[in-house]
């Protein structure tokens, strides 16, 4: 199938598979369904998945997953706390990674793309779309 073959060039890809780190931030019931949504969108691809416990900064979560060489780094939180961690986020990563969002906060969306936040992952996405996307991003063939 097509996800098989999506895995497979993702186990392939040198010099490793690309490393998805879940920063959880917020609501713990909010954070951990988005947190488990992700591992699974992601995983079901062969990407190494990286879920440490919440943080309790942004600065804290970015610099745990930079030095973890994350590839992606997924916001995992309520809606109401995108508009606050994402431009956080960008400022701290520094184009040294790709920052994801699990959900769609469609009443922020436009400001979120605003800060530079362009990746939205959420039920409706289109799974195997998305995950080519992220494929060519990453220059995994």
């Amino acid at each position: 199938t097509a996800f098989e073959t999506l895995r497979i060039r993702t186990l392939k890809h040198s010099p490793a598979r690309p490393k998805v780190f879940l920063l959880n931030y917020g609501n713990p019931k909010w954070a951990s369904a988005r947190a488990a949504f992700s591992a699974n969108f992601f995983g079901c691809a062969g990407y190494e998945i990286i879920q440490p416990d919440p943080f309790h900064s942004v600065r804290e979560g970015v610099n745990s997953a930079l030095k973890a060489g994350a590839s992606l780094i997924v916001l995992c939180s309520p809606d109401e706390e995108y508009p606050v961690i994402a431009p956080e986020t960008v400022t701290f990563v520094k184009n040294n990674s790709i920052i994801v969002i699990a959900g769609f906060p469609k009443e922020n969306i436009e400001y979120l793309k605003s800060c530079g936040i362009q990746h939205f992952i959420h039920v409706n996405s289109n799974i195997l779309v998305e995950l080519e996307k992220f494929h060519a991003l990453l220059g995994i063939k």
